[in-house]
């Protein structure tokens, strides 16, 4: 379990773009979650929110690529790639933002999960220290390719998501768990355009406006029912779960 840190105070974010900032567990402290800047600063002159796994290689986005996850032979992502990981932890992601939005979450209610992630610690013009993450990218699954999109962010199986911390993992067992999931295991339906204006965030902006892409199979229904029966806490969320750990 891992809980906010005593500095920190929880803030849900509906609509989060590059500079604002989001949560993050990182390989040095595992146990505490913080607020980090979405777009990995200090190596170049714009913040990078996304990172190839396959480094320069697949830059056709061949779904079918099965070579080497080359991201280690970039020179600036080696260090991070090896030494400087982390969780960052979502509820669901938005494809198409500028074109026609689509909020994508992971069926049954798995949620919180956690993109796979490298931070960066570096001071700014100003002298302050400025923490930020990207997020790392891989071809896109069946699902995401139905929505017109050739990428889509490394999310990282419950099972992963510890070892993808361990700073005594193997370099080829953190890239073997850079893979697209499964797109059964995923769903997705459009949302508003609004999402587009960074200005707003409110949970409005998330709410369906059509039906979901796969139909939600029958025993997902019924088992969401019960769970508002039994304990009359539905919608388990981020932010219910860090309230629980306090």
């Amino acid at each position: 379990m891992c809980y906010i840190s005593d500095s920190e105070s929880y803030l849900p974010s509906y609509n989060i773009s590059v500079g604002q900032e989001a949560y993050v567990v990182t390989n040095y402290q595992t146990k505490e979650i913080h607020r980090f800047h979405f777009g990995l600063t200090g190596i170049s002159n714009e913040p990078v929110p996304f990172v190839r796994a396959e480094g320069d290689r697949n830059l056709s986005d061949n779904p079918n690529y099965t070579g080497s996850k080359a991201i280690f032979l970039k020179s600036e992502y080696s260090n991070f790639i090896r030494n400087q990981r982390c969780l960052v932890l979502a509820d669901a992601f938005i494809a198409g933002i500028n074109t026609t939005p689509y909020l994508v979450y992971l069926r049954n209610k798995q949620r919180p999960f956690a993109f796979a992630g490298i931070w960066n610690k570096h001071k700014n013009e100003t002298g302050e220290e400025v923490y930020s993450f990207a997020i790392i990218t891989v071809t896109a699954n069946k699902l995401l390719h139905k929505l017109g999109y050739k990428r889509m962010p490394v999310i990282l199986y419950p099972g992963n998501e510890s070892g993808w911390l361990r700073a005594s993992s193997q370099l080829n067992d953190i890239l073997y768990m850079l893979s697209s999931i499964p797109a059964n295991l995923m769903n997705t339906y459009p949302i508003s355009n609004k999402i587009a204006d960074i200005t707003k965030n409110d949970k409005t902006l998330i709410s369906p406006i059509g039906k979901p892409i796969l139909k939600e199979p029958e025993y997902t229904i019924i088992k969401r029912a019960k769970k508002q029966k039994e304990d009359h806490f539905p919608d388990i969320t981020l932010a219910d779960i860090m309230k629980q750990g306090k």
